[in-house]
């Protein structure tokens, strides 16, 4: 890649966020801004830019087509109810001794969350069916 004018961000560091920035995932606007400066004055990362984002739209159109069947009716329950588990599990082995104080890095007391969730819209049009699946991941340290 050749160097641009915008020195804020290099080709490497653009490269490095591009899944972020097509996924439109990044938090922050001034990354975002600066992102859409490089892909306007760097014609190779913008190339490569558009490559992944017909590469993501040809495979987000095939999940679409293939994987259609319906999730089964007690998968909801049974998800909730191994999650219940297996907090009760962790919550026992907690009291019983900390399994985890060994660990490098263990903080007493605090604890991380990761909540994903996924989300899936059909939209059938004149007999052609459309399928948007987005994920997102929420991650929550308390201390």
């Amino acid at each position: 890649m050749t160097p641009h004018n915008n020195p804020s961000m290099n080709c490497d560091q653009v490269l490095q966020s591009l899944l972020l920035f097509i996924d439109h995932e990044l938090t922050d606007p001034t990354a975002t801004t600066a992102l859409t400066v490089h892909f306007q004055e760097c014609p190779p990362c913008n190339e490569e830019m558009e490559h992944e984002q017909k590469v993501i739209s040809t495979l987000k159109s095939l999940l679409a087509r293939e994987c259609n069947e319906p999730a089964p009716d007690d998968l909801a329950a049974k998800l909730a109810e191994q999650t219940a588990q297996l907090a009760a599990t962790m919550a026992s082995q907690s009291a019983a001794g900390n399994i985890f104080g060994s660990l490098p890095g263990y903080i007493p007391g605090a604890s991380t969350q990761i909540t994903t969730t996924y989300s899936r819209t059909e939209v059938t049009i004149d007999g052609e069916t459309h399928v948007e699946i987005e994920t997102s991941h929420e991650i929550r340290h308390e201390f």
